[in-house]
């Protein structure tokens, strides 16, 4: 079924076209989901859980991805506007972050006390060094991710991703930054070799389409896989909060340069089938 495009407020549809030239005849621009937003602690003094929503109605941001240091942040946010938040439950707070999250001895109590609240979809955002998917943590988020039927987000390069997937195939990743620095021959391997892979690509817009144009190794990624990618921002400090529309819109740049029902699927098609629709 196709999204109802004109759902979005008509003065948030024609900034985006005319921002954006959008020349797609007949149709407002495509909604997103985000499917990486963090709404973390020291943002909470500068934006409240509003002021949130009204960036993402500016940036034509249908739902998100939320999660958040502490875990707080997504809850104000999911219980103002649930129709619109997917959480995601992160394992940081207080001296938990991502350097130790792994050694955490509360990890698991942790999450199942948090889990058990809520109608969490996802564990993570979470980070992983190359040899981290080995720590004993780990493995018992894994189990508890599959066990639950949720997705596991992770911030790593490609080894973790394969050290996830030996420890229970039938883990569903969700990959941040689809690696980060990971070339598209890399990451499609990794969607080859794995059907329960999806990647979201905060940080990526710069290798997708330098200097605006699509690269033609990304676009036959999207091609040949347009329903394993999502778009994400990543406002992992607050100053990413401030410029939040533009993140959206270096996306939009690169997504009207491909056949509209693949850019379609990757704004917001993948997330519906991924998390449901919304409530």
């Amino acid at each position: 079924m196709r999204f109802p495009w004109r759902s979005i407020p008509a003065a948030t549809a024609i900034a985006l076209c005319l921002a954006a030239h959008i020349a797609w005849p007949a149709e407002a621009p495509l909604p997103i989901v985000d499917a990486h937003l963090h709404y973390s602690q020291s943002a909470w003094s500068r934006f409240s859980p509003a002021e949130i929503l009204h960036l993402m109605d500016q940036a034509g941001v249908a739902r998100a991805v939320a999660s958040s240091t502490p875990d707080d942040g997504t809850v104000r946010l999911y219980d103002l506007a649930p129709s619109r938040i997917i959480p995601f439950l992160r394992p940081y707070r207080g001296s938990v972050g991502a350097g130790n999250w792994t050694q955490d001895p509360m990890l698991i109590a942790y999450l199942e006390e948090r889990l058990g609240k809520r109608n969490y979809r996802g564990i993570g955002e979470f980070h992983l060094m190359d040899g981290g998917a080995q720590a004993p943590h780990v493995r018992r988020v894994v189990e508890l991710a599959v066990r639950r039927g949720l997705y596991v987000q992770v911030h790593s390069g490609a080894e973790p991703v394969r050290g996830l997937f030996a420890l229970d195939p039938q883990v569903q990743v969700l990959w941040a930054h689809a690696g980060m620095s990971e070339p598209p021959r890399v990451i499609e391997a990794l969607l080859e070799s794995q059907a329960r892979l999806w990647c979201e690509v905060s940080f990526r817009a710069a290798d997708i389409a330098p200097e605006g144009k699509l690269e033609p190794s990304w676009r036959a990624l999207f091609i040949r896989f347009p329903d394993r990618f999502l778009i994400g921002t990543d406002t992992y400090v607050t100053s990413r909060w401030d410029e939040y529309p533009r993140l959206i819109q270096e996306h939009r740049r690169w997504l009207v340069q491909l056949p509209r029902e693949v850019a379609e699927a990757i704004a917001i098609q993948n997330a519906a089938r991924l998390f449901g629709e919304p409530r």
